[in-house]
């Protein structure tokens, strides 16, 4: 342990900012300093190289002088001297005859080459002296006027030390400089990490509830402290809304909280102890899950399947034959009613044929939510009558495989499926008819009251979810100086939101509740609660994206989604003009 959190900790340092900008700005001056030594190495080169080309080219021709004046055997006698006494430092010579014979020098004879030259002895050549052997010498070589050859040389070796030197400096230079920036990088690495880390703990302390977590300032008043003083200006902004905001839910929660927390129990509790088939519905249909559906947006066959085609064979041979997959959740039932652009389930067209010992079905059906995955659809058809009456209505138990029966599936807007359906003389028998021929609509309105109520719920929860994504923006978005959620006209928008989620959600308990105590006002007491919900639930959805602003009109946010699951789960079963309508038709109107 001791050691892994040292070596975790140099890990850190190694991968922050600082010490990688510490690093960048020690390479640049690095490659900065290699230009200005490279400059350096070859001025100096070429300087010292042509001091040595002019003295050598002096010392020559100083010689050649001695030679005009007192001829080759002279010229010798001065060279000699100054080999012996080295005179001019540490200079070669090699005086040799025209016959190429070497006359006097410390060099081995080679062919006359006029100018400066760069050559290394041989050392099979014979020369008075050796101590020039192998050595890279830069020379000057002058033919004298009587045909005799004169090179005066020197040891190249000080022009290498030289250079040596300065290679030398600048990579003693250059290490010591990376190794001071290495060090300087990991100490303001190291105190820039301890900033982050006291930031670090003061986030996660507020994620987990502690509002009142501050950042703490070092007092040094630089930009840091500075960045730390404006994030804890407006932590404390935020901790004032949030409190404002607990209070306001507070005051408008507390004469809606006894009631429903009641009612709310007395569901659960209905779930919890299903035993029977009729309790299991009953329970089912109470609310509680669709509400948390719609809370998520969740893409299921809860409520066509489970709450409304259930309820349609419930007490049947196809309840038998069905419920034990539904309830596996290896079954999908799908409900086909509507045909025309408006839910109008009385306007049933759809003929169904007597033939034999069954019937022949030719007609369509639209907007079938599942219908393009169901395993069988409760589809509703005329046995006698006229469209508009509601007696003549018989439903059947359609197979998703049956002869003549087509499919195609459509994306809605909010990217759901549902299907048209055909049928085409497709033939079943008499056992594919759910209840009694031509008593089908009592039948087929329980389902649809079921199916209402669920939406009802289902809407509730989507207003639950759209509300809580808006207050959440509330929170984080700041505009002129402060949190938009500390202006008060927002505030009673939100206040208001939140009241309306409660009555709707009151009024969706309500109808669950008379559905499953088979009360006679359950009909009126759904479309109240599929009115009120689809109206609650477009309120909130256009709240939510007038309150987000720009950024809440475009699909990249997701408070589109609740928008676009909203216009469709509001036309289900009817939409809240429709339900109006009922409700003051039930109500005598």
């Amino acid at each position: 342990m001791s050691s892994a959190r040292p070596s975790s900790t140099l890990g850190r340092i190694l991968r922050s900012a600082s010490f990688r900008l510490t690093l960048f700005y020690a390479a640049l001056f690095i490659a900065s300093a290699g230009a200005l030594f490279a400059t350096v190495y070859i001025t100096a080169t070429a300087a010292m190289q042509t001091d040595m080309a002019a003295v050598l080219r002096s010392e020559a021709y100083q010689l050649a002088e001695v030679h005009s004046r007192i001829g080759l055997t002279g010229l010798a006698q001065q060279i000699t001297r100054r080999i012996n006494f080295r005179t001019r430092g540490p200079i070669f010579y090699l005086l040799q005859a025209p016959s190429g014979r070497v006359v006097v020098g410390n060099l081995p004879g080679m062919p006359p080459v006029n100018g400066v030259v760069d050559f290394v002895p041989k050392a099979d050549t014979p020369a008075p002296e050796a101590d020039s052997e192998g050595a890279k010498l830069t020379g000057f070589g002058l033919t004298l006027s009587d045909g005799s050859f004169l090179l005066v040389a020197q040891d190249a070796a000080r022009l290498t030390d030289m250079q040596h030197a300065i290679v030398r400096a600048f990579a003693w230079a250059g290490g010591l400089t990376l190794l001071l920036a290495i060090a300087g990088g990991a100490v303001l690495a190291n105190s820039f990490l301890r900033r982050i880390d006291a930031i670090t703990r003061t986030s996660r302390a507020i994620m987990e509830g502690d509002l009142s977590a501050r950042i703490p300032v070092r007092g040094t008043q630089d930009e840091i402290d500075q960045l730390i003083a404006s994030l804890n200006a407006m932590l404390g902004r935020i901790q004032q809304l949030m409190d404002g905001l607990r209070q306001v839910s507070s005051d408008i929660a507390h004469d809606l909280r006894t009631p429903l927390g009641r009612l709310r129990q007395r569901l659960e509790d209905a779930r919890e102890h299903a035993t029977t088939t009729a309790e299991y519905q009953a329970a089912t249909e109470a609310a509680l899950v669709l509400e948390e559906i719609g809370r998520n947006l969740t893409p299921s066959p809860f409520l066509a399947t489970t709450v409304a085609a259930t309820r349609a064979i419930d007490g049947t041979a196809h309840g038998e034959r069905w419920y034990p997959g539904v309830i596996a959740g290896e079954a999908v039932l799908a409900l086909a009613v509507d045909e025309g652009v408006r839910h109008a389930p009385e306007q049933t067209a759809l003929e169904a044929k007597r033939q034999g010992n069954g019937f022949v079905l030719n007609g369509s059906k639209q907007f079938v939510v599942q219908g393009a995955s169901a395993d069988m659809i409760v589809t509703a058809a005329r046995t006698s009558g006229s469209p508009g009456e509601r007696e003549g209505i018989t439903l059947f138990a359609i197979p998703r495989d049956a002869r003549g029966f087509e499919v195609e599936n459509v994306a809605l807007v909010d990217s759901s499926k549902a299907a048209r359906l055909s049928f085409a003389g497709v033939e079943v028998d008499a056992d594919a008819v759910i209840g009694d021929v031509d008593q089908g609509w009592q039948r087929l309105s329980r389902a649809l009251w079921a199916g209402r109520a669920g939406a009802a719920a289902e809407l509730v929860g989507l207003a639950s979810g759209a509300s809580a994504m808006t207050l959440d923006y509330l929170r984080q978005r700041n505009q002129f100086g402060r949190l938009i959620g500390e202006f008060q006209a927002l505030q009673h928008r939100a206040a208001h939101l939140y009241s309306e989620i409660e009555i709707a959600r009151a009024a969706a308990l309500k109808a669950a509740a008379l559905l499953d105590a088979d009360d006679e006002r359950a009909e009126l007491y759904v479309s109240v609660a599929k009115a009120k919900c689809a109206d609650v639930a477009n309120l909130a959805v256009r709240e939510g994206v007038q309150m987000h602003g720009g950024i809440g009109m475009t699909d990249e946010h997701d408070i589109g989604l609740f928008m676009k699951r909203e216009a469709v789960l509001g036309e289900l079963f009817g939409d809240a003009y429709y339900h109006r309508e009922r409700v003051a038709e039930l109500s005598g109107y």
